[in-house]
């Protein structure tokens, strides 16, 4: 699904940001720019963030 559509960036794309290490709305917009535009997805992209993170924490702690 696409979260941002001024750069066309999807939710998937963002997760893939977070795990490879973003976990900021900074820094997600430094990896592929969501949210540099008109910014009506920054809450979106930070509930990803957070959701994402807090996954791959809990996976990490098991493996």
């Amino acid at each position: 699904m696409l979260v941002c559509i001024c750069k066309a960036v999807s939710d998937r794309r963002i997760r893939e940001e977070v795990r490879r290490g973003a976990r900021s709305l900074t820094q997600i917009r430094e990896a592929c720019n969501a949210g540099t535009d008109c910014g009506s997805c920054t809450r979106q992209i930070r509930q990803i963030i957070s959701s994402s993170a807090a996954g791959s924490e809990h996976h990490q702690s098991r493996g």
